[in-house]
């Protein structure tokens, strides 16, 4: 959890305005969250933080890009992944929130860590299907997966099920 640390904005000590930070992300990142789901991961991640008297506004913008294993094929193919995000930061005693683009600090609260807001921002504009663009999958697994495809007939339905059918008519 210490390479988190670098992702902590100590906001207390910045003027009003808005202020830019960077960060690199890679395999490492995901590590130290216990994210294992990639095979290899690069990102490029800008934070603009604009401070103001009574809260603050991050605006997360990113691009990247994960290796992972083709859903059809198995084979690795890399996915870009890009995405703008916001998170509205106020400070208060009350710190159950139901919206989850407004964080609640405590009024003593000087520094925010972001890691894992990057973290969540990213795993939100990953694709459900991770696959290759269409043709591009291994041939022999595609061959052998058409050679596995079981054909069903309307004649192999369960008699009991085939009055469902008519249902929706």
């Amino acid at each position: 959890m210490k390479a988190l640390n670098d992702y902590t904005i100590q906001f207390v000590s910045l003027a009003q305005g808005t202020h830019h930070f960077e960060y690199e992300i890679n395999n490492t990142f995901f590590e130290e969250l216990d994210c294992n789901d990639f095979i290899n991961a690069s990102f490029h991640v800008d934070i603009e933080f604009i401070k103001q008297s009574t809260m603050m506004l991050l605006n997360f913008s990113f691009t990247g890009k994960i290796v992972v294993p083709c859903d059809r094929c198995l084979e690795d193919v890399s996915i870009p992944v890009a995405g703008l995000e916001k998170l509205i930061v106020k400070f208060g005693n009350n710190t159950l929130n139901d919206n989850d683009d407004i964080l609640i600090l405590h009024e003593g609260e000087y520094e925010l860590n972001v890691a894992h807001y990057i973290y969540e921002f990213i795993e939100l504009h990953i694709p459900h299907r991770k696959t290759h663009k269409e043709g591009d999958c291994d041939a022999e697994t595609i061959k052998k997966l058409n050679e596995l495809k079981i054909n069903k007939s309307s004649e192999d339905i369960d008699p009991r099920w085939s009055a469902l059918k008519n249902f929706n008519n």
